[in-house]
Parts: structure tokens; sequence; C-alpha cells
């Protein structure tokens, strides 16, 4: 304890990485491919736990914070997106697509899109 009661930060501990390692690597350990495979195999494909039927993430329009949401159950899901549908935008992402929902479908702009 320092003055007046006030306890200090604790310092967090030190990790070493292994950035040497990697940067002293051979370029021919790193395989390139080209980008339309990438995106492909990388960001359009996804696969959801067979025990899991969707995710959703949602981001508050008034302070920008983003949480996301796993549901086993349809139902679930459905009464989650009825509670956020005026306070959020959000993401679902379910076995068959991902859709990106918004109380502005017009693209009109919210307290979280001008912060950045």
């Amino acid at each position: 304890m320092t003055k007046r009661g006030i306890m200090k930060k604790k310092s967090k501990q030190y990790y070493p990485n292994n950035w040497r390692a990697v940067a002293d690597t051979e370029y021919e350990y790193f395989p390139s491919i080209p980008y339309d495979q990438f995106y492909a195999f990388y960001v359009a494909n996804w696969l959801l736990p067979s025990s899991h039927e969707c995710v959703i993430r949602a981001t508050s329009l008034k302070t920008g914070k983003v949480k996301e949401y796993s549901y086993k159950y349809r139902r679930a899901a459905e009464n989650k997106i009825r509670q956020l549908v005026n306070t959020h935008e959000f993401v679902v992402c379910d076995h068959e697509a991902i859709h990106k929902l918004s109380p502005h479908p017009h693209g009109k702009k919210n307290k979280a899109d001008t912060s950045s």
C-alpha cells in the first residue's frame, strides 16, 4: 500500500516471445498462395460446431462495444435478436450463411461508426 491507502497497480508479467526465430526462418517455409484461394479458404469458409446453431456478434450503437453470443438453440438466438434489434448492429452466422443486420438499413451513420 502507498500513501492514503491507494494500492499500486500490479505490473504485467513478461512473457518471452520467439519473434527472432520467425524472422530468421527461410521464406521457403512460408508458402504463398493466390489471394482468391486465401479468401475462399480462410475468409469465406466457416464451420460452426454441430452442437451450435448460430453465433451473433453485436456492436452497440451507443458505445461501439462488441459482444459475441453463441447459441445451441435457434429459438434462444431469435429471442436475443429481438432484444438487440433496435440498439445494436449485428452479424449472425449460422450453418448456411452470414447475415449483417442493422437498425439503419439505408446507410445512416451511428455513434459507433463515427468514432473510428
